[in-house]
């Protein structure tokens, strides 16, 4: 027997005892980690990470063959978060889903990488820009990770609240394209404003920026002479959206130019 077996029976041994008896030993080390993984959880939902961090550490330190290590493993990602510490808790996250694949936590890490994007997202607040004028990479990023669960995870009970969150990121980007749509025709650079509109119309339809945002492709069509477009533009907004204010305004113009 070679030294590798040799030290493979005798922890076989220490695991099971002699004469084929229940793994005593066993037992205890899965029940000792349950122990320590309860603790530290209690600390969690008492908002106590201090606390909880070192004891979840613990638990994958003392019992790194206990199924509680991988949950403590996540445990400490979601202490990160709740410490809005988005960009290490996004890490966290990442890693147990690389490291634990078929864990049933996955879909819920997953989730909550797209939350740490989201919640870098600018707020609206008195003394900065609008959200939608700031940069827009969390919103993107967050979209992305939003867009892979959705499809992903279709029945989790967190597909719900993605959506929502995926609905109010979309509205904000197509605010930001409307913004930057505004600033070029504000200079008068038309191909460029019309590049961003029509990201807004094919990326992000069924927003409230949308209407307006055909208005003022039907605007700059005109204002570069191209009539069939702006006609093609004028009728995509009369067919979905009909009763919207903008839609009058583009038939008042194209009048004009009749």
């Amino acid at each position: 027997m070679d030294r590798r077996n040799g030290f493979l029976f005798v922890l076989f041994l220490s695991w099971f005892g002699c004469g084929g008896s229940e793994p005593i030993s066993q037992l205890n080390y899965g029940d000792a980690a349950q122990s320590l993984y309860s603790v530290a959880l209690s600390d969690f939902y008492a908002n106590n990470c201090i606390d909880a961090e070192g004891k979840f550490r613990d638990v994958r330190r003392k019992y790194p063959y206990s199924r509680f290590a991988a949950l403590a493993e996540l445990r400490l990602a979601d202490c990160l978060f709740s410490d809005d510490k988005y960009i290490e808790a996004a890490q966290a996250y990442d890693q147990f889903s690389r490291r634990h694949p078929s864990h049933t936590e996955v879909s819920y890490a997953r989730f909550k990488i797209a939350e740490c994007h989201y919640e870098q997202i600018p707020s609206d607040w008195l003394l900065a820009p609008p959200a939608y004028e700031r940069d827009q990479t969390p919103a993107q990023q967050s979209l992305d990770h939003l867009h892979r669960f959705i499809s992903q995870h279709p029945k989790d009970p967190y597909t719900s609240r993605a959506k929502s969150m995926e609905s109010r990121v979309l509205d904000l980007l197509s605010k930001h394209e409307l913004y930057v749509a505004k600033f070029y025709l504000d200079r008068d650079q038309y191909r460029a404003a019309i590049g961003r509109l029509n990201t807004l119309v094919r990326s992000y339809s069924k927003c409230a920026s949308e209407p307006e945002a055909l208005f003022l492709l039907v605007e700059s069509y005109l204002e570069l002479g191209d009539r069939h477009r702006a006609d093609s533009a004028l009728r995509e907004l009369i067919d979905r959206f009909p009763s919207s204010d903008y839609t009058e305004k583009a038939r008042k113009r194209l009048n004009k130019v009749s």
